[in-house]
């Protein structure tokens, strides 16, 4: 069975969120080769994983009160037992999901670890910040230009402190000091953000 084009096939129908779609879960996906470093991972799970993690957001499965890593972990769950995924490597595909957030804490896999920290990544820096901006008025994060700019500072003030492997740290640095050189560009030319 072809697992990663039934699970890619499922993502373009229905992963089109503009911050957590398609192209954010392969950026993930795509991230995880660069910081890995010395660590050996199942690619299979790193992609199913990456692909599905978000799916809790979108239109048409997301629910009220329901985080949406428990929801992906759920909706992940029912498509790979329906697509006869193997039990043995199931559990590495739903913990990678439920906690792959910078909230939650770290997987036990490395396969749960890359997936977090590459996340992570794609919170700082240019696509950081395009993200955040793409869902103003669309999202709670980020209801007005202002709360998309203090989430921006607040996430490079915190996330590159939630990251574990060596490799996404010194990535982390370098998109936090991208991030901070775009708000102190911003406020200067909105004097002091007044005019965004």
């Amino acid at each position: 069975m072809d697992y990663r084009g039934e699970v890619a096939k499922f993502i373009q129908k229905v992963g089109h969120h503009p911050a957590w779609g398609l192209n954010h879960c392969q950026r993930v996906y795509h991230m995880v080769p660069e910081i890995a470093g010395t660590y050996v991972y199942d690619d299979e799970i790193i992609f199913l994983a990456a692909m599905l993690h978000d799916t809790g957001s979108y239109p048409g499965y997301s629910l009220p009160n329901v985080d949406h890593t428990l929801r992906s972990k759920g909706v992940a769950g029912n498509l790979l037992n329906e697509l006869k995924y193997p039990t043995d490597k199931l559990p590495f595909v739903l913990d990678a999901i439920e906690s792959h957030m910078f909230y939650s804490e770290p997987g036990r896999s490395i396969e749960a670890i890359l997936l977090r920290d590459s996340d992570i990544l794609d919170f700082l820096g240019n696509i950081g910040i395009l993200r955040l901006f793409s869902i103003v008025g669309l999202d709670e994060w980020a209801s007005t230009p202002e709360e998309a700019l203090d989430r921006a500072r607040t996430f490079a003030d915190a996330l590159p402190g939630k990251i574990q492997t060596r490799l996404a740290k010194r990535i982390a640095v370098k998109r936090r000091e991208e991030t901070l050189r775009f708000l102190n560009g911003l406020k200067r030319q909105t004097v002091n953000y007044k005019y965004v």
